[in-house]
Formats: structure tokens, sequence, C-alpha cells
């Protein structure tokens, strides 16, 4: 399959053998994307994704948890199973709200798409983000009513809730900020490097991955909040780091020394001058200190 989408074709060669991917047409219009193997790792095929997707309207009837839910659109997790083979699954629905902006964005590419596109992206970079699945959509006259994205699930705690339990013995405390500083820095220098930033990078967005704190991985799991900017936009690509600060401040278990390790972890890996830090680390605090107060 050759993936048409504006923005994956630099990708195209390397996603192809990391992740297999074919389209679909489904009753009703639906119609979409389906990963049917990753990185040598069978998933369902062509066949069974069509029988778990024949009814996109009813994926929802059988879910065992609703995460978010806001109206027609909602965020649920699901096992997914046929063929003697099955996948805990997390279903994120979209549905066309009102207003002009909205108007714009069903013009474009699905929702669900978008959020498909992100994630293999991630997945080519080696980030650590949720294994895509599927991805499906219909519209109606030219403008996209309503789609569905499909990944999987992660299990673990949110970054928020990672960090309320932080560890009181000192020493266990400042081996888990280091670990975690590395892995969150790591996370954003390899987004802007590869021309992409996170707009929504709070800390519910992130997932802790793992049995204990001394063995543990942070992943990204909400595809919304990635878009693409220019490798320069460094406005944009520092965002990331104060609303990430702003998310965690009132919990109040988060010392100046662990933001100031993640900045430098980040600039380290950017390459931004020296000279040019301390300018920059001040206006992060500010703009983190007043969007934590408006919380």
């Amino acid at each position: 399959m050759r993936i048409k989408w504006s923005g994956m074709q630099e990708v195209e060669d390397i996603v192809r053998r990391l992740i297999e991917i074919t389209e679909v047409k489904l009753t009703g219009g639906w119609r979409g994307w389906i990963a049917v193997r990753e990185g040598g790792k069978e998933r369902f095929s062509k066949e069974e994704w069509e029988t778990l997707l024949a009814e996109p309207e009813k994926l929802a009837e059988g879910a065992q948890q609703t995460l978010k839910s806001d109206g027609a659109n909602a965020v649920m997790v699901k096992y997914l199973a046929t063929g003697g083979r099955g996948v805990k699954a997390v279903m994120k629905r979209h549905q066309r709200g009102w207003g002009l902006r909205e108007l714009l964005r069903s013009l474009g590419a699905a929702r669900a798409i978008r959020n498909f596109i992100a994630a293999v992206k991630m997945r080519q970079a080696g980030l650590p983000a949720a294994s895509p699945l599927a991805a499906v959509y219909r519209r109606k006259f030219l403008l996209c009513k309503e789609s569905i994205y499909i990944s999987e699930y992660v299990e673990g705690v949110n970054l928020h809730e990672f960090l309320r339990r932080m560890p009181r013995d000192p020493k266990e405390r400042y081996w888990t900020m280091r670990e975690l500083s590395e892995q969150i820095s790591e996370i954003f220098a390899e987004l802007h490097k590869r021309g992409l930033w996170h707009r929504d990078a709070k800390a519910t967005n992130f997932i802790v991955s793992g049995d204990d704190t001394e063995n543990y991985r942070v992943v990204l799991t909400d595809m919304d909040g990635i878009k693409s900017c220019s490798v320069r936009a460094r406005n944009k690509q520092t965002r990331a780091l104060w609303r990430l600060a702003a998310s965690v401040m009132q919990l109040g278990v988060i010392y100046r020394t662990d933001y100031l390790r993640v900045f430098t972890a980040y600039c380290e890996k950017v390459g931004l001058p020296s000279e040019e830090r301390a300018a920059i680390l001040r206006e992060l605090s500010r703009k983190a200190q007043v969007k934590s107060r408006r919380v």
C-alpha cells in the first residue's frame, strides 16, 4: 500500500518495514487504515479487522471502561477478539462539532487518521507511544462526519498519579526522578528533532508503564496533541516543557532541581547553546507558574 496523506512520505519506506498498513472499506460509508503487523508482531488480518469493524457504530457496545465522555465523543477501553486472538484496546470516537473551526477541520483528514499518522511517526522514530491499531471514518457531503481511532491499551498509571506516589526515601526518590527526567527529555527532544511538538503535554497524557519505580517506561498515549512545526519554532518546541511543568506544580512533590534537570537534559539533547539557556528557562518558568495558577 502507498501512504497518501501529507507528512508521511518522508518516513514511508521505514514505516512499511516497521508497520504493515492496509486500507479497509466498510459498510455505511466507513473506510480507513488498519495495522496488520508491527515489528514482526502479528496483528489481526485484514479479513479479521473487517469483521471487528463491520459495524463501527456498535463498537462502543461491550466496552469494559469509559475513560472520558463528552456528549457524542468518548474514549473507551475494550477487549477486541476474533479468530482466537485478542487485544486490549483504547477507542477514541469523535464526531464533528459546530463552528467554523470544526467545519474547516472536517475538510481535511479525519481526526482518527491524524492520530494514526502521529502514532506511526512516533513508533518510526523509536519513541514510546501506544501502538496504532486502526483508524476509520466516514464522510457526508465531503465533510468528515465522525471517526474512530483505536490504539493498543498501555497498562500503568498516568504521570500525574505516578508523581503523586513519589517514594519518600531521598535516595530512591533521587534515582526515580533522574530516570524520569531522562525519559521525558528524550521524548521531547526526539519529537523536536523530527519537526514535531506536543501542544497538550500535561501529565495525564503520559502513562508510566512498569511494575515498580525501578523498572518503568514513560509512554505517550494521546496523539491529538502531536503536531508538525518548523525545527526553528522554538516557542512551540519548548511549550511542552512549561505545560508539563504547570500540570504537576500543584502536587507539591516536584522540586526546582527536578524541573532544572529535565530542562538541562533537553537542552543537551537538542544542542541548545549554554548562553541561551538561562533566558529561556526564566521564560518557561514564568509561563508554567501563570498556567499553574489558572488550573
